[in-house]
C-alpha cells in the first residue's frame, strides 16, 4: 500500500529526474526501464479508456472493440506490477507493439483512425531500440503495411483503406520516420558527447597535467576502490620519492628544464612499475607509488632500481649534461596494519633517506618512528 502511494505521489518520477549524472550503466538501464513502463502503462490506460468507449456507443467493430480492451486491460495490470517491482520486459513491450499496429491497421478501428495510432507508435520504436534498430524495425513494419494497405487480397484480409488514404497515410509515416530518426540519431550523439565530456573531465580532475601520472584526487579515488576490494588491504607496498636539490635545477637552469626532468621522471616510472600499480605526483618534485601484491623486500628491489635508473640518466641542456638523484623511503602495508601508517612510515623513511645523504634507499622501521598523522598526509577518511 505504500509502494502504491508513492507512484501516486510522483515520488518515483521525482527519482527518475534527479539520477546522478554520472550513473553508471546498470542505473541508466533502470531508468530505461521505468520510462518505458510509465510510456507503455500510459498507453494501456488510453486503450482501454477508447475500447469501453466504443463498446458503450457500439462504435466500429465488436469483436475488435473486445480485443483492445482485453488487451488494454492486460497491459495495464501488467505494467502497474512492472512499475512496483522494477521489471518489464522489452521483448514482450515489443511484440505487444508490433500487435497492435497490424491490428489496428487490419480493422480499420473506429472511422478509420486506425492509422493514426499507427503513427502514435512509431517514436515510440525508436526511444525502445534507438535509430539503428529502431529505424530498421520501423522500416520492416512500413514495407509489411504497404503491402497490407495496397495488396490485401495477398493476405485473405478486406480492408476498407482507399487508394487515396492508403498513400497518405505511408507519407505520413515515412516523415514522422525521419523526424524520429533524426531526433534519436541527435539524441544518442549528445549522449555520447556529453560521456566523452564527462570521461574527460574525469580523467584532467585525478591526473597531474604536467606528467600523466595520478595527482592526489586520483590517489584518494584509487585508494576508495582497493579498500573495497578486502584481499587487496594487506598486500601492498608504498614507495615515496623526492628528487634531490630539485629547486636547483629551477634557479640554474630555468622552470622549462626543471618541468622537463619531471616528465623524464614520470616516464622512467612508469617503465620500470606494472600495469597494475599506481604512480602518483604527490608534490612538486615527490613521487609516491603503490604497489598492489608486493612484500616489503620486493618494494625495497624496485626502489633501489629507480634509483639506479634516475642516477645514472642524465639530461641534455643549452649548460651541459644535467645529472638527477633521488632519495627514496619504502615501507609494506602490515597484516592487519593500518593504511595511512603505511603511508606515513614510507614518507618518514623518505626523509630519512634525505638526512643520510640523498640519493639512497631507506627501509622504513615503524616500530621506532613517529606516526605521521593523517591529516598530514591530506588522505580521505
Amino acid at each position: 500500500m505504500e509502494r502504491i502511494q508513492k507512484i501516486f505521489t510522483l515520488e518515483w518520477l521525482n527519482k527518475l529526474c534527479h539520477l546522478p549524472l554520472d550513473a553508471g550503466a546498470e542505473q541508466e538501464a533502470h531508468r530505461q526501464d521505468i520510462m518505458i513502463t510509465i510510456l507503455m502503462l500510459t498507453g494501456s490506460v488510453v486503450i482501454t479508456g477508447l475500447s469501453l468507449w466504443d463498446i458503450l456507443y457500439a462504435s466500429g467493430p465488436h469483436w475488435g472493440n473486445i480485443t483492445t480492451l482485453s488487451i488494454g486491460l492486460l497491459a495495464a495490470i501488467s505494467y502497474n506490477i512492472a512499475l512496483l517491482t522494477s521489471k518489464t520486459s522489452l521483448a514482450t513491450t515489443l511484440l505487444m507493439m508490433i500487435f497492435l499496429h497490424f491490428f489496428w491497421l487490419i480493422t480499420c478501428d473506429v472511422e478509420l483512425t486506425g492509422l493514426l495510432w499507427c503513427i502514435v507508435l512509431l517514436p515510440l520504436f525508436f526511444f525502445l531500440l534507438g535509430y539503428k534498430r529502431g529505424g530498421a524495425l520501423v522500416l520492416m513494419l512500413f514495407l509489411a503495411s504497404a503491402l497490407i494497405l495496397f495488396r490485401p487480397e495477398w493476405f485473405a484480409l478486406d480492408t476498407s483503406y482507399s487508394s487515396s488514404a492508403s498513400y497518405r497515410f505511408l507519407l505520413a509515416y515515412l516523415v514522422l520516420f525521419w523526424v524520429s530518426f533524426l531526433v534519436e540519431y541527435i539524441r544518442f550523439q549528445t549522449r555520447l558527447r556529453l560521456r566523452e565530456a564527462k570521461d574527460y573531465l574525469n580523467i584532467q580532475a585525478k591526473t597531474d597535467e604536467l606528467t600523466g601520472l595520478s595527482n592526489r584526487r586520483g590517489f584518494k579515488q584509487y585508494l576508495g576502490e582497493v579498500e573495497q576490494r578486502t584481499e587487496m588491504r594487506d598486500s601492498f607496498a608504498v614507495i615515496v620519492g623526492d628528487l634531490d636539490h630539485f629547486k636547483q635545477i629551477n634557479d640554474q637552469y630555468g622552470h622549462e628544464v626543471g618541468d622537463f626532468v619531471l616528465r623524464e621522471i614520470a616516464k622512467a616510472l612508469k617503465s620500470l612499475v606494472r600495469s597494475e600499480d599506481l604512480i602518483v605526483r604527490w608534490g612538486g618534485e615527490e613521487f609516491l607509488l603503490l604497489l598492489v601484491d608486493t612484500d616489503l623486500n620486493g618494494a625495497q628491489i624496485l626502489a633501489e632500481k629507480i634509483r639506479q635508473t634516475i642516477s645514472s640518466t642524465h639530461y641534455s641542456t643549452d649548460q651541459g649534461k644535467l645529472a638527477v638523484s633521488m632519495s627514496l623511503g619504502v615501507d609494506a602495508q602490515k597484516v592487519g596494519g593500518d593504511l595511512y601508517a603505511t603511508l606515513g612510515a614510507a614518507d618518514r623513511a623518505m626523509y630519512e633517506a634525505k638526512r643520510r645523504g640523498r640519493n639512497c634507499v631507506v627501509v622504513s622501521d615503524s616500530d621506532t618512528t613517529e606516526n605521521l598523522g593523517q591529516e598530514e598526509l591530506d588522505l580521505p577518511v
